[in-house]
């Protein structure tokens, strides 16, 4: 069984179901491969909270008798439409699955905004409350022209991100986290920061050139996204509002 084949049926796995031969294989094939394993892992983890969520939700004791005390009446009898829109049984019934279709929904989002590497991303974004101003130092230049200004200050493998190639770069730093270096650049548009790093320096696994990946951190809003072993982070003081809307403004990739 090919790898994908067996990712393919891994995704349906529920623990609670009957097992076939094919996925036997697969399971067997996920246990030899670390990265099927884990992923595995947390789509089991991910549906036993959905599980819970639901089992948590409890409908009103008497919805039964109600709903069947509903069909039962005589077709000739049947209300409008409207009227049988507030009734209490119809209401508590809509109101019950709404509950749950918001548990699973936000379930569902909070799940996918996880990623592997998310911990360190988020240390990084209040680095800029912390400075005191020494920190950077001044530059004029373009995002462009910086690969060597980064050797130099030891962060090598510099690739600018080319929807800001040619923007105006204001100030620039290389700093440490953990030992690692990450790269860090202001632009003079919109005053924003820009963060690059390696992503297997902190574990970081993002869609490889996807979209823009928005976190949120008190004032601060950042947008990731990875190429390679390169990730690039813009960070702004603002709301995912004015970030979606900065990101809009600059050329396309």
């Amino acid at each position: 069984m090919n790898a994908h084949t067996a990712e393919t049926l891994l995704r349906c796995h529920r623990a609670e179901k009957p097992v076939d031969a094919r996925m036997q294989k697969a399971l067997r094939w996920a246990e030899r491969d670390p990265e099927a394993r884990q992923k595995l892992k947390d789509q089991m983890a991910f549906d036993q909270q959905v599980v819970e969520a639901i089992h948590f939700i409890k409908p009103p004791e008497n919805l039964r008798q109600k709903l069947a005390a509903l069909g039962a009446r005589p077709s000739v009898e049947r209300p409008g439409l409207t009227k049988q829109m507030i009734n209490p049984a119809v209401l508590s019934a809509l109101a019950g699955v709404a509950v749950i279709v918001g548990i699973i929904a936000f379930f569902v989002f909070d799940h996918m905004q996880k990623f592997p590497g998310r911990e360190s991303v988020e240390r990084m974004i209040p680095t800029p409350g912390k400075m005191t101003g020494p920190e950077f130092e001044s530059v004029s230049t373009t995002a462009n022209e910086l690969g060597d200004w980064f050797y130099i200050h030891g962060y090598e493998g510099y690739e600018v991100p080319p929807e800001i190639a040619s923007t105006p770069v204001i100030y620039s730093r290389v700093f440490r986290m953990d030992g690692k270096p990450i790269a860090q650049f202001a632009m003079e548009r919109h005053e924003s920061l820009v963060f690059e790093f390696h992503a297997s320096d902190f574990g970081v696994e993002l869609p490889q050139d996807g979209d823009w990946r928005l976190l949120v951190q008190d004032e601060w809003t950042a947008a990731i996204r990875q190429h390679g072993d390169h990730c690039v982070m813009v960070l702004l003081r603002g709301s995912k509002s004015e970030m979606n809307d900065f990101l809009k403004s600059l050329p396309k990739k």
